[in-house]
């Protein structure tokens, strides 16, 4: 099915970019700096909508959390489960000295600068907690390009580490099902 190939196409280019992007040298901005909206909120968790969806457990990842039964997952390169309707992908991130918010910031100011168009002309952020882990949530603006599906970045910080070391999730999902996801996402401690 050519649609199926061009989604799998597109989702590892963007997978492949995030990584690079998360690899290169950070330069810390002050909040200041850029246009954002950034609103506290607690994000309940849907369960009338999540009920019936299947649970993903990732050892790798030390999280588990609900998505649509009927997702596949794409094993070619990197573990993505998608439908017509949506996607999420996981991977994490130990860039020393970053909080969660600073990686999301950075985000947007990579996004903003014309280097990328991940999330439109205008992407907001939120703070939040997730399984009582802080947490920012980029949303993309409504210019988003197309072929990016809605995608959406939350960050999430990971329980305490060995040797106090800081250790981030990046969740990658579209914009209809992310905040879903964040209902249901929990770590295995």
């Amino acid at each position: 099915n050519k649609v199926s190939m061009k989604i799998k196409n597109i989702i590892t280019v963007l997978l492949v970019t995030f990584i690079l992007a998360s690899c290169a040298p950070v330069a810390k901005i002050a909040p200041t700096e850029l246009p954002i909206s950034t609103s506290q909120s607690g994000i309940p968790t849907t369960e009338s909508i999540t009920s019936n969806w299947n649970t993903y457990t990732s050892e790798l990842f030390l999280v588990t959390l609900k998505y649509p039964a009927y997702w596949e997952i794409n094993n070619e390169g990197y573990a993505v489960y998608s439908g017509q309707d949506g996607f999420f992908q996981i991977s994490s991130s130990s860039i020393s000295g970053l909080t969660v918010k600073e990686m999301c910031e950075n985000e947007i100011q990579v996004n903003n600068s014309g280097k990328e168009n991940n999330y439109g002309a205008n992407p907001t952020m939120e703070t939040l907690q997730v399984d009582n882990q802080p947490a920012c949530l980029v949303l993309p603006a409504d210019d988003q390009p197309q072929y990016k599906r809605g995608s959406s970045l939350l960050v999430v910080e990971y329980p305490a580490l060995e040797g106090g070391h800081t250790r981030l999730l990046q969740f990658i999902a579209d914009k209809n099902h992310i905040r879903d996801f964040i209902g249901t996402l929990k770590f295995v401690r």
